[in-house]
């Protein structure tokens, strides 16, 4: 879980940073390069908010058994 947690972590770092790149105007950083970065990121924290949806219902749902 950590694990996964940085990768998601560091792939919206990277699309920040691409996005600051060309927003500055560098030719080295394509607009597509920074646009599939970017999707990257956004796919990676939806999977993650997901995840935690769902850990958060089962801890609900574990919660309100009757024992």
């Amino acid at each position: 879980m950590k694990n996964a947690l940085s990768s998601v972590s560091a792939a919206q770092n990277e699309s920040s940073r691409l996005q600051r790149e060309v927003q500055m105007e560098n030719p080295k950083v394509s607009l597509e390069e920074t646009m599939v970065a970017i999707q990257k990121a956004q796919i990676g924290f939806q999977a993650t908010l997901h995840v935690r949806n769902r850990m958060v219902q089962a801890y609900t749902d574990i919660m309100n058994m009757q024992v």
